[in-house]
């Protein structure tokens, strides 16, 4: 626990400094509203477009921000360091436990602005917050085990964006039936099951992403 809080802390101070990502995510998801909120000007679109249009500002907004966290180890020239210093697996968690908070602090600010500027209404109100926890949760783990995954390779960036195809498809999909039962379409019970499986994909991502994190980085 030391070390991963550790590697958390390095990870917010560095990003304090620089403001990369959440610079780029909260620039992102801005335009992304503004531009929802001029297509929509004037009418009601229905609560599955909407829901389809926050899974899509969510998903691109991790996959611009969160490999950086593990690539630029390698671009900086300090990953042999890290590898050093401690284990795969603490490194792997704590830099998904920063992308996970990034990730919140994202999709909540990203789920405001949809509401004041899109006129987003949400029926079920619970099932809005826990769509919305999850849905980060599975996305920070599948970008954040693309990013290990990527790491020393010649394309990274490319890469890790290749791998992360399969592993956001499903995601999208559940995201958009969770958060259309909670904006008053599909059923209650329907968007519960498409909570679940975002939850049990992110729990998935972060107890397989040590273990391969541990194989693909080599110590010797």
């Amino acid at each position: 626990m030391a070390e991963i809080w550790t590697v958390f802390r390095k990870e917010w101070r560095g990003e304090m400094r620089s403001r990369h990502g959440i610079f780029t995510a909260g620039l992102f998801s801005l335009l992304a509203v503004v531009a929802i909120a001029f297509a929509s000007y004037g009418q009601k679109p229905s609560g599955t477009i909407l829901a389809g249009m926050l899974c899509i500002t969510l998903l691109f907004a991790p996959v611009m921000a969160l490999p950086r966290t593990f690539l630029v180890e390698d671009e900086q020239g300090t990953f042999d360091l890290l590898r050093l210093i401690s284990e795969p697996q603490p490194v792997f968690v704590g830099k998904t436990l920063y992308n996970l908070t990034q990730m919140l602090v994202t999709g909540f600010v990203l789920a405001i602005l949809l509401i004041g500027f899109a006129g987003l209404q949400v029926t079920v109100v619970w099932l809005y917050i826990l769509a919305l926890v999850a849905e980060c949760m599975a996305l920070a783990g599948a970008v954040s085990l693309c990013g290990a995954l990527a790491i020393g390779a010649a394309n990274r960036w490319i890469l890790a964006a290749v791998l992360s195809v399969p592993l956001l498809l499903p995601q999208v999909a559940m995201g958009v039936g969770a958060f259309r039962a909670a904006l008053g379409e599909g059923t209650i019970a329907g968007g519960t099951q498409n909570v679940l499986g975002l939850l049990g994909f992110g729990v998935a991502a972060l107890a397989l992403g040590p273990v391969l994190a541990a194989s693909v980085w080599k110590t010797e």
